[in-house]
C-alpha cells in the first residue's frame, strides 16, 4: 500500500478553480485504480502554523550550537517535524495550484521551506547538497490564464514555478516528476471547456499509471 501526499494551493471558493477541479479529478480515477492505497491532502492555502520565521530560525540556530529550546520552541519544532515526517513517508506526491505571477502561489513556497530541511529530506556534501528521499515519484499540476507549454510560442522558460517545483524535489531526491497544464483558459475563453477537457484526459492517463 502506498502512501499518496496531495498539496493543493488555492483558496476556498464556491466556484471550484480549473487547478482544483484537475487535482480532484485525478484523485477519484488514483483511487478507482488503486484502492488500498492511502491518500492525505492539505489544502495550504487554509493557513500554515509554522513558517520560517524567526522562531523557526531561532530554532535552527540553537540546534546548531546545541542549545536548549524554549518551551514555545519546542512545540514550534514539534509540529514542524510532524509536517517533515508525513513528507518523508509519502511514497508520491501531488502538487496543485493556479500560476500566480509566473510562479507558485506563497502558501506552497512556504510548505516547501517547511519540508525541505537537512537533515531530513537533504543533506550537504563536498559537491553540494544531495537528496535523502528516494524512490519516490511526483507530479505537478497547474492552471493558468495565458499559454506557456505547448503553443505556438514556447514559453515554458516563463514558468518559473514549474521550474522550482521540479528543482526542490529535485534536491531532495525526487527526480520522477510529471507536469500536466490546463494553459489558455483566460486567453482564449471561448475555447476554454475544450483545454480543460484536454488536460483531464492528460490527468485521466497519468493517474492510471502513476
Amino acid at each position: 500500500m502506498a502512501k499518496v501526499l496531495i498539496i493543493k494551493a488555492h483558496p476556498e471558493m464556491e466556484k471550484q478553480s480549473n487547478s482544483m477541479a484537475m487535482v480532484e479529478n485525478f484523485k477519484q480515477i488514483y483511487q478507482q485504480g488503486h484502492p488500498d492505497d492511502e491518500i492525505i491532502e492539505h489544502n495550504v492555502s487554509d493557513g500554515l502554523d509554522y513558517p520560517l520565521n524567526s522562531t523557526a530560525i531561532s530554532i535552527y540556530n540553537k540546534s546548531m550550537a546545541q542549545q536548549e529550546l524554549t518551551p514555545e520552541e519546542k512545540t514550534f519544532q514539534e509540529g514542524r517535524q510532524k509536517l517533515v515526517d508525513e513528507f518523508m513517508n509519502a511514497d508520491k506526491y501531488v502538487f496543485a495550484n493556479p500560476m500566480y505571477n509566473l510562479f507558485i502561489p506563497a502558501e506552497m513556497k512556504t510548505y516547501f521551506d517547511i519540508v525541505m530541511q537537512v537533515p531530513y529530506t537533504f543533506h550537504y556534501t563536498e559537491n553540494g547538497p544531495e537528496g535523502l528521499l528516494e524512490n519516490k515519484k511526483a507530479l505537478h499540476i497547474q492552471a493558468t490564464g495565458g499559454v506557456y507549454h505547448g503553443g505556438p510560442v514556447d514559453l515554458s522558460h516563463l514558468d518559473v514555478g514549474n521550474q522550482y517545483v521540479k528543482t526542490i524535489l529535485g534536491i531532495m531526491g525526487v527526480t520522477d516528476v510529471q507536469s500536466v497544464f490546463a494553459g489558455g483558459m483566460d486567453y482564449d475563453p471561448e475555447h476554454a471547456d475544450d483545454i480543460m477537457a484536454e488536460a483531464m484526459e492528460r490527468i485521466a492517463k497519468v493517474a492510471e499509471e502513476f
